[in-house]
């Protein structure tokens, strides 16, 4: 059983691996919409906060504030973004997508879906909603797992 499990799990990191290059950073670079896969994950997480700070925006990124700001530097300079100040406290720098932002951003978004769609028509329907459902279980289980106690766990087991 250990062997198998192996296997299939050696077997989906690939898939998976390969699959999320042509539907991430493989798929925004072939779309040559001008946009970086960093950018366009920043443009995505600016919409959906509507608003965010320059230190929420770094954390999300896994960088640091300086960096956040070079690659803001160059999405405003392309217009997609705009900085202001909080009225409450000058030293918060506000950021905020724009209309030229937002219809970059739904290019790329579309070009994604149009690929996707392409991909999971080449499945039966059944094939289809058994893929589905079976990606939904394992996205559920993957958002409620608590790393830190499968890591110490497996610690334990090794020991």
């Amino acid at each position: 059983m250990s062997n198998h499990i192996d296997s299939l799990t050696e077997r989906f990191d690939a898939a998976l691996y390969i699959m999320m290059q042509n539907l991430g950073p493989q798929l925004i670079h072939r779309a040559q919409l001008g946009l970086t896969p960093g950018q366009v994950f920043m443009l995505h997480f600016i919409r959906k906060e509507r608003q965010c700070r320059v230190s929420t925006l770094a954390e999300k990124v896994e960088v640091n504030p300086s960096a956040i700001t070079v690659m803001l530097d160059r999405l405003e300079h392309r217009g997609f973004v705009r900085r202001t100040r909080d009225t409450g406290d000058r030293r918060v720098v506000l950021i905020q997508i724009t209309d030229d932002g937002e219809e970059s951003l739904n290019k790329v978004l579309h070009v994604r879906s149009q690929i996707m769609q392409h991909c999971l028509m080449q499945l039966r329907p059944d094939e289809l909603d058994s893929f589905v459902q079976t990606l939904e279980k394992l996205a559920t289980v993957s958002a409620a797992m608590d790393i830190k106690e499968l890591i110490q766990a497996e610690n334990r087991l090794e020991e």
